[in-house]
């Protein structure tokens, strides 16, 4: 097997993987959907805000502090290290 079909396979099993992730993990309510979507909704349902339909609205809406939820936010992960020493 030469090195391009071996990635080609390495891909092909990790996009299997990640729509049978996406299958089982849980989706959001349709009243979550059904409005804006917030940091926490984000971190909620993270497989379905970044690797299913909710990725697209994910990757357009805004943090609240100037970066999308899908980019990595100094204010949002500051605040996510609060909980987590709490």
């Amino acid at each position: 097997m030469m090195v391009n079909d071996a990635v080609k396979a390495s891909m092909s099993a990790l996009r299997e993987y990640m729509a049978r992730e996406v299958q089982r993990a849980p989706k959001p309510p349709a009243e979550v959907l059904a409005r804006a979507i917030t940091p926490r909704d984000y971190t909620q349902y993270p497989v379905y805000f970044i690797w299913a339909p909710g990725s697209d609205i994910a990757s357009r809406t805004d943090c609240g502090h100037g970066y999308y939820l899908t980019d990595s936010c100094p204010c949002c992960d500051a605040e996510d290290e609060d909980h987590i020493d709490s």
